[in-house]
């Protein structure tokens, strides 16, 4: 299956089947509330979402701790569905933007904070992101991201062809954390959560086989051997120590400071 079709409305749709709904990544809303934890959000913080997808995490932001969200997707068949989802809950203090955030601009200053889950990895120059991003943050505003990365060397010849496949330019956890630290920031963790992803899989893997019929009814059995199939080799690959998942956490030096606390 391509990548077009993995990220199609109807790819879109399947995982938030089983992610809950607006949420479309694993964890979901135990993940973001975590991360939340690990800054100050004081009323009215505001957030940058680099891929918001349907816009879960946002309307969290929103509810839970009058956040400002700005949540930019590639896709505008997403982003449409996303505002349409807001509407139907009424929450405001949320946009949604369609755009590649290579090519999009703001002023400086313009966040407190910046967010992405599972989005940055499709990108090969994420030094050159990381400067727009320090830019755009506030003195004393935090980057909070998670993300895929790799053991250093290589890995198996099955994790090998998955990244190849996907076309997924990984770094080396440390590594990712040092880039973050070349575009500026200060105090730059990177934690490795493989073994809760590993968790996360399996709980997911077993509620996609329990509700086979209802997924398939709802999607197609094509979608389903897909999804199985590819959090399997997730897994395994996490399993075997090839693949990391990575939470990196840094901040904009400033006095303004949101602190991230090291407790997550």
């Amino acid at each position: 299956m391509s990548a077009e079709q993995q990220y199609s409305l109807n790819g879109i749709l399947r995982y938030e089947w089983i992610f809950g709904p607006g949420f479309l990544g694993y964890g979901e809303p135990d993940v973001t509330r975590e991360l939340i934890s690990s800054l100050d959000w004081p009323p009215g913080i505001r957030v940058l979402d680099v891929g918001s997808g349907l816009g879960g995490p946002d309307f969290l932001m929103a509810a839970e701790h009058q956040a400002r969200v700005t949540g930019v997707d590639l896709t505008e068949a997403t982003v449409q569905l996303a505002r349409e989802r807001q509407q139907e809950l009424g929450i405001s203090g949320v946009e949604f933007l369609q755009g590649d955030i290579r090519f999009l601009d703001w002023n400086p200053e313009s966040f407190d904070v910046i967010w992405s889950r599972e989005t940055l990895l499709h990108l090969p120059d994420k030094e050159a992101l990381f400067q727009k991003f320090f830019s755009w943050l506030s003195p004393g505003g935090s980057l909070v991201i998670t993300d895929y990365a790799r053991r250093p060397g290589r890995g198996s010849s099955e994790f090998e062809a998955y990244v190849q496949e996907s076309g997924y330019p990984l770094l080396e956890l440390d590594e990712y954390a040092r880039t973050i630290s070349r575009a500026g920031f200060s105090d730059a963790t990177a934690q490795d959560k493989s073994a809760e992803l590993i968790r996360y899989l399996e709980s997911h893997l077993n509620k996609l086989e329990k509700d086979k019929d209802a997924f398939c009814r709802r999607f197609s059995v094509e979608d389903y051997e897909y999804i199985k199939g590819r959090w399997q080799l997730k897994r395994d690959c996490c399993r075997q120590g090839d693949m990391k998942w990575g939470w990196f956490l840094a901040r904009k030096p400033g006095s303004e400071s949101f602190p991230v606390r090291k407790d997550i």
